[in-house]
């Protein structure tokens, strides 16, 4: 009798165990299952941000290519309103060193290129760059510089890029070429009518605005920390310093 109850006893237990023994193998088979498709969100999560990422450099590239296209065609004049952002990684600086180059060989060829620029402290670099190949630039917050980017070529073709949404630091998404005459000439008229605002100024005399304002706050003003800040090189800014130029009026500068 007792050694019945002991097998009885000892098979219960043994059940239990058995039980017990199943449900972890279930449980870590579980965490194994849940682990993996974690990791499996997660990729596709990443190849999600990777294809849009891969269709936002397509869209952007055209663009692009557009504006290269509108500066084999120029023959006479280039002028526009651009963002002036300063490059973002290697892709975008690659793309600011060809434009460059084009700005130089056309204003070599006696192309006249202008262009405005919203005005504020980090797209002076941008600025420095196309100054220096010959473009003459301008800046002002005039209220279609802010979102739209375009170039009129010749006073006959409009180049206008689309952002991705609504901002003047956001990308440009696409770009349209428009041949016509008539809306040429009304951008032509709104940029001039920017041009000649007693608060536009040059990109010298932005640059010699800022220093002004930099000196009255530290009138030993170490232009190293300046140049590293605005992305100028400290020669341009002392031979910029030494220009009497007087800046033209605008808002107080904060950089």
């Amino acid at each position: 009798m007792f050694f019945r109850r002991t097998n009885v006893l000892t098979t219960v237990i043994t059940v239990e165990f058995s039980l017990l023994l199943v449900e972890l193998i279930l449980l870590i088979v579980t965490v194994i299952l849940l682990v993996m498709n974690l990791r499996e969100e997660k990729g596709r999560q990443d190849l999600i941000k990777e294809v849009g990422r891969a269709t936002k450099v397509l869209t952007r590239q055209e663009y692009f290519n557009e504006v290269i296209r509108s500066y084999h065609d120029a023959k006479k004049s280039i002028f526009g309103c651009v963002t002036g952002s300063p490059p973002d990684g290697e892709e975008e600086g690659e793309m600011i060193d060809t434009i460059v180059k084009h700005i130089r060989d056309l204003t070599k060829e006696g192309v006249k290129i202008t262009f405005m620029i919203p005005k504020f402290t980090d797209r002076l670099h941008i600025g420095y760059r196309y100054s220096q190949a010959g473009a003459e630039v301008f800046y002002n917050n005039c209220a279609l510089v802010n979102d739209a980017r375009y170039m009129v070529i010749d006073d006959r073709f409009v180049l206008i890029g689309v952002p991705e949404k609504v901002g003047e630091n956001e990308p440009t998404k696409k770009g349209y070429r428009i041949p016509s005459i008539g809306i040429s000439a009304i951008i032509r008229e709104h940029y001039d009518q920017c041009a000649n605002s007693k608060f536009t100024a040059t990109y010298e005399e932005y640059v010699k605005e800022i220093i002004q304002e930099m000196k009255r706050i530290k009138p030993e003003l170490d232009f190293e920390p300046v140049a590293r800040e605005l992305q100028i090189p400290i020669g341009e800014l002392k031979r910029i310093d030494t220009l009497n130029i007087t800046p033209k009026p605008t808002l107080k500068v904060n950089i």
